[in-house]
């Protein structure tokens, strides 16, 4: 298996933990950390109680470092693993309006927006329903 996160190692890790190691993502919007698991695992609910405990203290720990630092308004905590099958968590920081940090201005252009989805009828609700019930 070649995995680029696992044997993580980078100049844009902030701090190491037992489980998880905390990196700087890119800087749009501001401030938007990764959370990686040490070990290789693709879904959630792989995670050991310690894995899990470990993960809320990391990300505590990180949006408190980030509401210190740049204030944001809110925050959006997402696990996809679109891009790479390892799990990673991303603690986006999100802002109404602009910041400046390092002589840089960081604009946060979707404030307030979603994914973009389409609404579904109750026939589709049903079968959604029947097939999680099994």
């Amino acid at each position: 298996m070649d995995c680029e996160l696992c044997n993580f190692d980078s100049p844009r890790i902030i701090k190491q933990y037992p489980y998880w190691i905390l990196s700087a993502a890119a800087q749009t919007p501001l401030g938007w950390m990764h959370a990686m698991l040490k070990r290789h695992a693709e879904f959630f609910d792989e995670l050991t109680q310690e894995e899990l405990a470990e993960l809320k203290e990391v990300v505590g720990e990180a949006r408190a470092a980030l509401k210190k630092t740049f204030k944001p308004d809110w925050f959006n905590l997402t696990q996809l693993g679109n891009t790479c099958r390892h799990l990673h968590v991303n603690l986006i920081p999100r802002y109404k309006e602009k910041r400046e940090f390092a002589e840089k201005e960081f604009v946060d252009e979707s404030f307030g927006g979603g994914v973009s989805s389409e609404e579904i009828d109750e026939e589709m609700v049903g079968k959604v329903r029947g097939e999680v019930k099994g």
